[in-house]
């Protein structure tokens, strides 16, 4: 991947100004139009992030590690959405639990069917989670609650944080690399008031995110049936005859 002071040099070598030294000298204190050179950059990036939530170069796995007593987690602060699909229960040497896939659940069926059974059983009922459960608030739960360190894997997509270090790294593949430079240079020229070259690269920019997401997120992986198999029955199978 590209990094931050390569990509804003890149810009600037499109318009046509000074570039900025490659070992960060000065980077930080950029100022004028080598300034917006890096806004632009970062305004560009996070649009093409705010596009869709699903982009695979966001996703990330991340394992959870529960703590006896406590039912519900905080996310990550960079979730921007979670892969309910993927909850699942690794090993736990100490306790010898089965590893296995959670399935999921809505709060309401949790609060209908679960939590009486939690209060009831107190302390008493903890044991090996089950069961994963929605939130109303930027956490997740399980149930039965935990009574031990049980570490739960699941993905997510992030939305990460601004660029600001000349040596950052861009999350945007380096194949996509121009369509990134088209969507800065769009900003670039309305800052110059250039209205017409802004609107030149705009459209590059919307043409160049179709493209990504046809090349990423359009395209079936597979196709599976649902058709229920049953056995075939023939003439003498239903009258004997």
């Amino acid at each position: 991947m590209a990094t931050y002071v390569a990509l804003v040099n890149e810009l600037l070598r499109r318009i046509n100004e000074t570039t900025l030294d490659v070992a960060g000298d000065g980077f930080a204190d950029a100022r004028n139009l080598q300034a917006i050179a890096k806004d632009a950059i970062n305004s560009s990036t996070r649009e093409i992030l705010q596009v869709s939530q699903e982009w695979p170069f966001t996703l990330t796995t991340y394992t959870q590690t529960l703590s006896a007593g406590t039912g519900t987690y905080a996310w990550q602060s960079d979730t921007s959405k979670v892969d309910w699909d993927t909850f699942y229960l690794k090993k736990l040497t100490s306790v010898d639990n089965e590893p296995k896939l959670l399935p999921v659940i809505k709060y309401e069926d949790y609060l209908k069917y679960y939590r009486p059974q939690e209060d009831n059983s107190g302390a008493s009922g903890r044991t090996v989670p089950t069961t994963v459960y929605q939130t109303q608030e930027r956490k997740f739960g399980v149930t039965p609650v935990p009574d031990a360190a049980y570490e739960i894997e699941y993905r997510y997509w992030s939305f990460p944080s601004d660029l600001t270090e000349f040596d950052s790294t861009s999350i945007i593949p380096d194949r996509f690399k121009h369509i990134l430079i088209d969507g800065a240079m769009m900003y670039m020229m309305r800052f110059r008031s250039n209205e017409q070259s802004a609107a030149l690269h705009q459209q590059k920019f919307d043409d160049g995110i179709d493209t990504m997401r046809r090349l990423l997120l359009d395209e079936p992986r597979y196709v599976s049936s649902k058709v229920i198999a049953r056995k075939a029955f023939n003439r003498f199978d239903i009258d004997g005859r």
